[in-house]
């Protein structure tokens, strides 16, 4: 029975074949002339630049760290004082704070990262003001506890601590350069452990986004092809919701109500067939774009896998929207009027998401409320993961998304008329 409902709203979208060219054909002519109007966009290359903000706090003393080292592996590690003496003059050639220092402020990193010396209380206050991206910070001791640890071969207790007020591409991109750095201080302590020290020099990791593991850059056309598919993806769902005016229309819903099938299922067809219509409609802008301009070049099949598993999160989420409009519809009188509310919402969810301008163009106090449009958060996510396919980054937008499934429809339940109070 279910199959049936949601069946009839298959149908009914694909047999207006203007729409359905419209939502399917229009965003790839848009991503192709977009791609050729804006390239050259972001610093004539072709690709997103970035400007890193990176409060540094340092509580350490350096200047105390040999004589701290000295002291611990004696009362710790029972060294003998020559021989704690050798290890200290050894140490001398490696001061991590300053190799830290020597890498963030390399000419590589420059082009990227601005860093900035700052007290963590008014560190902290940048960040949450939005002048930050994140806050390294540096704490006592660390200097001594690294050393210490290399040398006595333990693990370290004292870490450095990364602190942001929330994950944004810029912040994950400055947490990827400094677990860089701490790789290769790492390994160069390992290094120097092995061979018993003091012949090898620690050297600090090659600087540029180049350099960060597994980083691709994000390019315009990325862009296009995601914020585009996004936005027509609202434009189907308000096409789903507007098909129940013609419902109406034809006594669909009165018939429903007749056969004695629960009206719910009304509502549960809208959504799932909004599922499907999404899903497909995202995977044939993205795929067709990607033949026709190259868009996601030598990726994997886990890089594949996890698209499709964010546009199946997208569609979820505007399933909701579904819900919601459809129940709006069936309490209005004028269907003209319910259409006006869904392309003025339509209008500002693609707006605030980056659908209609680049959202680099925008505020950047405008594109974190973005972030909380469902196309939007898509945009952010699937930016994240084109760049870095970094399972981790994406689990809170993905839990978020989930969020915002589970809201909408318990909204659009809400306001879904009970028997006989439909218009």
């Amino acid at each position: 029975m279910m199959r049936s409902f949601i069946k009839k709203d298959l149908l009914i979208f694909l047999r207006d074949w203007k729409e359905l060219l419209t939502v399917m054909l229009l965003p790839i002519v848009l991503v192709i002339v977009l791609n050729f109007a804006f390239a050259g966009l972001f610093d004539g290359d072709d690709e997103v630049s970035m400007d890193l903000q990176l409060a540094v706090v340092n509580e350490d003393n350096e200047s105390e760290a040999m004589e701290q080292l000295k002291d611990r592996l004696i009362s710790d590690a029972a060294f003998e004082e020559q021989e704690a003496n050798a290890i200290v003059e050894a140490a001398g050639e490696i001061q991590p704070v300053q190799l830290l220092s020597d890498y963030l402020e390399s000419d590589e990193l420059k082009e990227w990262v601005t860093v900035h010396h700052l007290e963590e209380k008014a560190a902290a206050e940048k960040v949450k003001e939005g002048d930050l991206d994140g806050v390294l910070i540096i704490p006592k001791g660390y200097t001594a506890d690294s050393l210490y640890a290399s040398f006595a071969g333990e693990s370290p207790t004292t870490a450095l601590t990364y602190k942001i007020e929330e994950e944004t591409t810029n912040s994950s991109a400055l947490q990827q350069f400094i677990e860089e750095f701490i790789e290769q201080l790492n390994y160069q302590f390992a290094i120097q452990e092995i061979t018993g020290g003091a012949e090898i020099e620690a050297a600090p990791p090659e600087g540029g986004l180049e350099d960060i593991g597994a980083a691709y850059n994000f390019k315009v056309n990325q862009y296009f092809t995601i914020s585009l598919g996004a936005l027509f993806a609202l434009f189907v769902v308000a096409t789903v919701a507007m098909k129940t005016g013609v419902e109406i229309r034809d006594q669909v819903f009165n018939r429903i109500l007749l056969a004695n099938s629960h009206p719910m299922r009304f509502l549960i067809g809208k959504m799932v067939s909004t599922i499907c219509l999404v899903v497909l409609q995202i995977i044939f802008v993205l795929l067709v774009s990607h033949f026709l301009l190259d868009v996601f070049p030598d990726r994997s099949i886990a890089f594949w896998s996890g698209i499709f598993v964010m546009i199946a999160l997208l569609a979820l989420v505007l399933s909701g929207l579904a819900a919601i409009y459809t129940a709006i519809l069936l309490r209005m009188n004028s269907v003209d009027a319910a259409n006006g509310v869904f392309m003025l919402a339509t209008l500002l969810f693609g707006t605030l998401g980056g659908g209609f301008v680049p959202i680099y163009m925008m505020p950047k106090w405008l594109q974190q409320i973005g972030e909380w449009t469902p196309n939007g958060l898509f945009l952010a996510i699937l930016t994240e993961w084109v760049q870095f396919e970094n399972l981790s980054s994406i689990v809170q937008p993905s839990i978020i998304m989930i969020g915002f499934f589970l809201l909408f429809t318990f909204i659009g339940l809400a306001l879904f008329p009970k028997r006989g109070k439909a218009q």
